[in-house]
Formats: C-alpha cells, structure tokens, sequence
C-alpha cells in the first residue's frame, strides 16, 4: 500500500518482519462515525426486514433501515467500552457512537479485527466522566501492516488455535 510510513525507531513499540511495514492506521483503512438514530426507533429483538443496529458497545437492537453495506470492523467510539472492536457484515446501521472502518483490498477484514483489538483503543480515550474516541486521534495511531498473504496466514492459525484457547 503506498502511503505507508515508518516511525522514528524510538517510537516503535517492538520489532516487525522486514516484509511488514508500520503505518498509521488513517494510511490503511478510512474511518468514519456513523449517524444519529432516536432511541425509539431501536428494537430490542430482531423483526421482519430489520437490520442490527452497533452502537459504542456493539449491537443495540435492531432498525428498520441500514446506513452501511459490506463487511467492516466497527470501533466503539464512545461509552465504557469504547475501543472495542465488532464486525458488521451485510447491511447494518452504525450510530454515532460506532465508527465503520473501510478495509481496501490490501486489507484481510479478519485480520484488520484481530489487530485492532489487539491495539487496546480504550488507552487513547479521554478520560472524562462518558470516554471516548476521536477518529482524528485513532487515524493517528501507528500499527504494524504485513503483506496479505501473512495476514492470511496470521487468520488461519488464530482460527485453528481459537477453539483450543476457549476450551481452556
């Protein structure tokens, strides 16, 4: 992907493969909030013709009209749990509190969940009495980017390994 940058080394956190590159993550993937939605419009339970509604803690309910389509790792933005990351496939609405991160084609969608739950986006929230994310500040973040054939590779063994952590 070019756009990539490097770090000045003191401020890279650990070592990376040579074929792996640090770039921040507004270089890799776009970010954005989603939209307002009245609470009275949000269902507890699914319905005919509905579509899940994430919110900052993940999904909300249910909603009866969509503002996203595909498959995107969705970062709580706001809310005790802000940073955490859920998956939003098909079509689905995104509150204002969640943000949709659009992968390109460079970009495994499991992988990019993977890493970004593992950068802990909670640190970076403001530590006032609701926490929060800015997307200015997450865009800022640096990750490490490996080649998609690695990001593959890293998918498969999480998945194989997965069900033997859980079982423990």
């Amino acid at each position: 992907m070019d756009g990539t940058e490097r770090c000045i080394d003191d401020e890279l956190p650990f070592e990376i493969p040579e074929s792996w590159c640090w770039s921040k993550i507004g270089n890799i993937f776009t970010l954005q909030a989603g939209k307002n939605i009245q609470a009275a419009e949000i269902h507890e339970n699914p319905f005919p013709g509905s579509y899940p509604c994430y919110g900052g803690n993940g999904i909300r309910g249910y909603v009866s009209k969509s503002n996203r389509s595909g498959d995107h790792p969705i970062i709580g933005r706001q809310g005790a749990l802000c940073g955490n990351i859920n998956r939003g496939t098909g079509e689905f609405y995104a509150t204002e509190h969640a943000v949709c991160v659009e992968t390109y084609a460079d970009v495994n969608v499991v992988w990019a969940c993977l890493f970004l739950t593992a950068l802990n986006l909670n640190q970076y929230a403001t530590a006032t009495a609701q926490p929060g994310l800015a997307v200015a500040n997450i865009n800022e973040i640096f990750m490490p980017l490996p080649p998609l054939n690695e990001q593959h590779r890293i998918v498969q063994r999480i998945e194989e390994l997965l069900p033997l952590v859980n079982s423990l």
